[in-house]
């Protein structure tokens, strides 16, 4: 156990740093059912409070207050350790947060709708992953990538899709290996508004590059199949992230076939 003592003797930058990490086992232990040391952890916060910026200290002592009536220990502890992230200028990345250990999911337990997709060159590993996390959220049976988009294997992709590629079945595959499929379709802006659009009771979509979208190719098989879909948007950019628009058009799949 790290002394209180032992973690004064650090430089205020490394002591803070050690901090960081003792409460984010601890919040990982706390996750996984196992019993902490409140009072260790809360004297190592108190212990260090000097170093915290000052609406910090107020929160500290506030939520301290709390916990005797019930207040999540987690949340307390996930209050300070972002705050101090904040402070010595580290903001997390998604796959930094503590959550709930589903990392080695089980492929039995899914429930597999007539839902494909294809990637078509998309450009970023973080998108792949994303996409990937979504598609196996809502039972997509298989994902197609093309030869230009990133291997859902890269080490970008595998950490922001929280353990969906190992249980996702997908392959490289190209437009002409899947252009006898039924109901493949497109979603590209300035087509049928989604909320119009009547979707394949089984069908593969297919999803662009985030620089050009889909190729002359990948539309010209959409348009002699189930068409194409946009999502209507009111901004002065009317682009979203694809992964995002991802999310949204499998949630009216996926609602449509219910």
């Amino acid at each position: 156990m790290f002394t209180l003592g032992k973690l004064k003797s650090l430089p205020p930058g490394t002591r803070i740093r050690k901090l960081i990490l003792i409460l984010h086992k601890a919040e990982t232990d706390l996750l996984q059912g196992k019993e902490i040391d409140e009072n260790y952890l809360q004297s190592l916060i108190l212990g260090c409070e000097e170093d915290f910026p000052g609406t910090l200290r107020d929160y500290v002592h506030m939520y301290t207050q709390q916990l005797s009536s019930g207040y999540s220990l987690r949340r307390y502890l996930n209050m300070i350790r972002q705050s101090l992230l904040r402070s010595i200028g580290s903001e997390p990345s998604e796959w930094d947060f503590i959550l709930p250990g589903k990392e080695n999911l089980d492929r039995n337990k899914r429930t597999i709708m007539p839902i494909k997709v294809f990637l078509e060159d998309i450009r970023s590993p973080y998108n792949v992953g994303s996409i990937f996390r979504t598609a196996e959220s809502f039972g997509v049976s298989h994902i197609y990538i093309s030869d230009q988009t990133p291997s859902p294997e890269h080490k970008r992709a595998r950490k922001t899709a929280r353990g969906c590629i190992d249980v996702l079945p997908w392959s490289v595959s190209s437009l002409s290996e899947i252009e006898n499929e039924e109901g493949i379709f497109a979603l590209e802006i300035g087509n049928t508004p989604i909320e119009e659009f009547h979707f394949p009771s089984s069908g593969i979509v297919l999803i662009g590059s985030e620089e050009l979208g889909l190729s002359p190719e990948a539309l010209a098989l959409a348009q002699k199949g189930s068409g194409c879909v946009s999502i209507p948007m009111a901004g002065a950019k009317r682009s979203l992230n694809v992964s995002i628009a991802f999310g949204i058009l499998m949630y009216y799949w996926y609602s449509q076939l219910r």
